[in-house]
């Protein structure tokens, strides 16, 4: 369920994974009407790309996106920099629209039926048959939203792909669990430029703060402003905000009205005044700001890599014992991405002059620590993680 990078990175894996002996059959049920995808310029490392080369994507997302050789860390308060964070990794800056594109133009691509993408698919019921120790099977009812037909679909496996506000894990993980939130999100923009290439912010010397993408440390928040595709015309600019109250429709919409004016005064009162020359000028430029969404594009491909390496024992493995297995394998992992997002995240609120200072400090060293292990992060790969016994 769900049509964004994570499902379709998952269904493209699995299909990847299917022989004539034992093939694998897999059905994308997506919401919306059509190729609606949430979410502004994502990052994608040498990692992400590599696992997007091998499902056949990369090709057609390279010419799309922006080469990033680095990112540069400035202060707001000097207007100097920090230093360079993951110089000469390569990665790629892209839409997230254009991402899922290129992968639903690659599952379309694939012959016969073996992968299947069905868009406007409300789904209003999941049933489970069998137990937890070996064979079961799970029905999928929904509405074809175009013609208000009832369907139901049969499978082994129910993959539940559909974000924050998820059906699959409300359904049958988390009842519970509530659809509104509150506390620190990302809101961002998008401005034109007035030449190609040149983002009109400075540093306090005068030379240029921006060449792809940098990142603005400041007493009262970061902000990335950033190019993310190839004409450079366009500048990319995303923050961490308090999530207003009454922000609770679909995330990634254009914020309106009292949402609108309370994500822009937020934006100003951060990121006015300081010794970057032209930073508060493109703040005040833009207009439409999306309010928060949640998103991990690089860690939710991963998940479909690793997930169709598990499966690749299933002639041998229950579906129950193949969960176990990726279960195994990937809770550490999530476990020390959620730590150091919640690390980075406690200390994005307001910071005292002096807090702001050590904070600059400590970013130094961050981007030290982080190059000294980017090859190491970024030279892993889990299609050849040994599988547990």
């Amino acid at each position: 369920m769900g049509a964004g990078p994570a499902g379709l990175a998952a269904a493209l894996a699995l299909h990847e994974q299917s022989t004539e002996s034992s093939p694998i059959r897999v059905t994308v049920l997506e919401l919306r009407p059509s190729i609606q995808t949430l979410g502004g310029a994502v990052n994608l490392t040498p990692l992400a790309m590599r696992y997007l080369d091998a499902l056949g994507v990369g090709s057609r997302l390279r010419p799309l996106g922006v080469k990033v050789n680095y990112i540069n860390m400035f202060s707001h308060r000097t207007g100097s920099s920090l230093g360079r964070l993951w110089p000469n990794v390569d990665a790629i800056r892209v839409l997230r629209q254009n991402l899922v594109e290129a992968m639903v133009q690659t599952a379309r691509a694939v012959p016969g039926d073996r992968v299947i993408l069905r868009y406007g698919a409300k789904v209003t019921c999941i049933e489970q048959f069998g137990d937890a120790s070996g064979e079961g099977a799970v029905k999928i009812h929904f509405t074809d939203t175009a013609t208000g037909r009832e369907e139901t679909i049969e499978g082994d496996l129910i993959i539940g792909c559909d974000g924050i506000h998820s059906f699959v894990r409300s359904s049958l993980v988390d009842p519970d669990r509530r659809k509104t939130y509150s506390g620190r999100a990302t809101a961002y923009g998008f401005i034109p430029v007035s030449k190609p290439g040149d983002a009109g912010i400075a540093a306090a010397d005068g030379s240029p703060a921006v060449s792809v993408s940098t990142l603005v440390t400041g007493q009262l928040g970061s902000l990335l402003v950033t190019f993310f595709e190839p004409s450079l015309r366009k500048l990319y600019l995303a923050t961490v905000i308090a999530r207003p109250e009454k922000a609770d429709g679909p995330d990634g919409k254009r914020a309106t009205g009292e949402d609108k004016e309370v994500v822009q005064q937020d934006f100003l009162r951060r990121f006015r005044g300081g010794k970057l020359v032209g930073l508060e000028e493109a703040v005040k430029r833009c207009e439409e700001w999306m309010p928060p969404q949640g998103e991990s594009t690089g860690v939710a491909i991963e998940d479909g890599m690793l997930l169709a390496r598990v499966f690749s024992r299933r002639d041998t493995r229950s579906v129950a014992q193949m969960l176990a297995d990726y279960e195994v394998l990937r809770r550490p992992v999530i476990k020390k991405t959620y730590d150091e997002s919640m690390f980075r995240w406690e200390r994005v609120g307001d910071k005292s002059w002096l807090g702001i200072v050590v904070m600059e400090w400590f970013s130094m060293l961050y981007i030290w620590i982080m190059n000294s292990w980017s090859k190491d992060n970024f030279g892993r790969d889990v299609r050849t993680l040994d599988l547990p016994a």
